[in-house]
């Protein structure tokens, strides 16, 4: 049996966000009216996930084989482990052996 780890999301107010150098306050504010950067108000706060502030990044080249592989095996190690079915469906996917 595989153990699940549970991730707690985690959430920044746009001025965090800002601070972190992700955009301009005012520029996340016009991403989640524009509906790109999903929000939620907790109190008199709005708050976004740092996920979802992650993904609006742009790379300004194409990533290297190199950078991808690793990004690829960070993202991997810090997943929790699949159950025997879910190897097996992914690998009917890929196209690999299962």
């Amino acid at each position: 049996m595989s153990s699940t780890r549970h991730v707690q999301p985690t959430f920044l107010t746009l001025r965090q966000a800002a601070a972190e150098g992700y955009a301009a306050y005012s520029t996340l504010r016009k991403y989640i009216a524009d509906g790109r950067l999903p929000a939620v108000k907790v109190g008199s706060r709005v708050k976004v996930l740092r996920t979802d502030l992650d993904a609006l990044a742009v790379s300004v080249r194409p990533a290297t084989f190199e950078e991808v592989e690793a990004a690829a095996e960070r993202l991997a190690s810090s997943a929790p482990p699949l159950s025997d079915a879910q190897v097996r469906r992914l690998s009917a996917i890929f196209g690999g052996a299962a």
